[in-house]
């Protein structure tokens, strides 16, 4: 899998090398993924190229990373099955309600404020929420604690089943960007 990318335009962090991995084991055949921050694609490429999903919608407002996105989509051969949403996703994503078997939210510090167009686009059945976001190192439970009851808070009569938080690298001294995944259904 190969990322092209103007480094003076966009940003990529190798760190999250593990987590790019991760992403292309979790998704399902058959799947609709939904990335919110999908940037030059380093969470959607290991989904389209590892995975055997059906498609997955990428939501990007930087034009630098939009012309990045596009030619790392084709130069991995994945370039069809895969619609670019250019725009603010609060706009963009309003067209994907209901769609996602799983939804990527990789935006830090904090992807809070597309928690709401998260929920919105999960399938009535329900999904996989993959939330991003920075907590003190060693203390992710607080972190997690506060996702999950945001989420709540918007639910309805949703269940909801997070995973334990996962380090995906260093973010500053004393804290770390860590993941959790989040299982919701129902509603």
């Amino acid at each position: 899998m190969d990322y092209g990318y103007n480094l003076t335009q966009c940003m990529f962090s190798a760190g999250n090398v593990n987590e790019r991995r991760r992403m292309g084991e979790v998704a399902g055949a058959g799947e609709v993924v939904v990335d919110l921050y999908a940037g030059i694609g380093y969470y959607s490429l290991p989904i389209l190229v590892h995975s055997r999903v059906d498609h997955v919608h990428c939501c990007e407002w930087n034009p630098n990373a939009v012309r990045a996105l596009k030619s790392n989509l084709e130069s991995n051969g994945v370039a069809g099955r895969c619609t670019i949403h250019v725009g603010d996703n609060r706009v963009t994503a309003t067209k994907l309600e209901g769609v996602a078997d799983r939804v990527v939210l990789g935006l830090l510090p904090s992807a809070g404020d597309g928690y709401g167009l998260a929920m919105d686009a999960l399938s009535p059945t329900g999904g996989v929420l993959h939330v991003h976001g920075v907590a003190a190192a060693g203390d992710y439970a607080a972190w997690a604690d506060g996702v999950t009851g945001s989420l709540r808070e918007m639910g309805g009569g949703c269940s909801f089943d997070a995973a334990e938080p996962l380090r995906v690298k260093s973010y500053a001294p004393h804290w770390d960007h860590v993941v959790l995944d989040v299982t919701i259904s129902g509603g």
